[in-house]
């Protein structure tokens, strides 16, 4: 996993980190990642003549469907990002993909329950003990006909220590995803980072 991954992982990671610690509170929403801090919703101004050629070779660069999205968001159809975090007796996974895994169209995200809907047993916990979904949140973003959506799910686990991992069902779930790069940040510090892919779905925690 090459250094930018590992950096918007840690980012991504980070959020979950938070969301962790607001699971415990039963009046605060679960994390919801904001939007890039320059995404606009609304349709961009048209470009002038004088710069339009230029403008529209930008536009093909940012939302290069293989290449880095808007301010710097990477969109690549078939690939997520995922990152798992131990917090108390709480697990807290995002997942962040493109709209098109989901066999969604870019330009026109969900909304409300329709939106939740895709995050039902898109993973599960791996551990001789029992788990109990406690809180799910779903946003999504659409910018120039890219859209991503972000998906986070808390589990509450008796005896967390026995968690040994997490399996990520979204491959058979939605044939459009192909690989995720997945990052675990558990307590002390420690960590663990893996590709997940149809034929290896479980990210191990040790």
């Amino acid at each position: 996993m090459n250094s930018a991954k590992f950096r918007r992982l840690g980012h991504l990671a980070a959020g979950v980190a938070m969301a962790g610690l607001v699971a415990c509170g039963p009046d605060i929403a679960p994390y919801e990642p904001p939007p890039p801090e320059s995404e606009v919703y609304a349709e961009a101004p048209a470009p002038d003549e004088a710069g339009a050629e230029l403008h529209e070779d930008d536009d093909h660069d940012a939302h290069d469907e293989h290449g880095e999205g808007h301010a710097g968001e990477v969109h690549e159809h078939g690939a997520a990002e995922m990152a798992v975090t131990r917090e108390e007796d709480f697990l807290t996974l995002t997942l962040d993909a493109p709209l098109a895994n989901f066999g969604l169209s870019e330009d026109k995200p969900p909304r409300g329950t329709k939106a939740e809907d895709f995050a039902e047993g898109i993973a599960e916990p791996l551990g001789p003990t029992k788990c109990e979904e406690t809180e799910r949140s779903v946003t999504s973003r659409s910018h120039d006909g890219h859209g991503n959506m972000t998906i986070s799910v808390v589990w509450r686990c008796k005896k967390i220590e026995r968690i040994e991992g997490l399996r990520l069902n979204v491959f058979t779930l939605f044939p459009g995803f192909e690989h995720v790069d997945a990052i675990y940040l558990g307590p002390d510090g420690t960590q663990a980072a893996d590709e997940l892919t149809a034929a290896h779905t479980d990210l191990d925690f040790d």
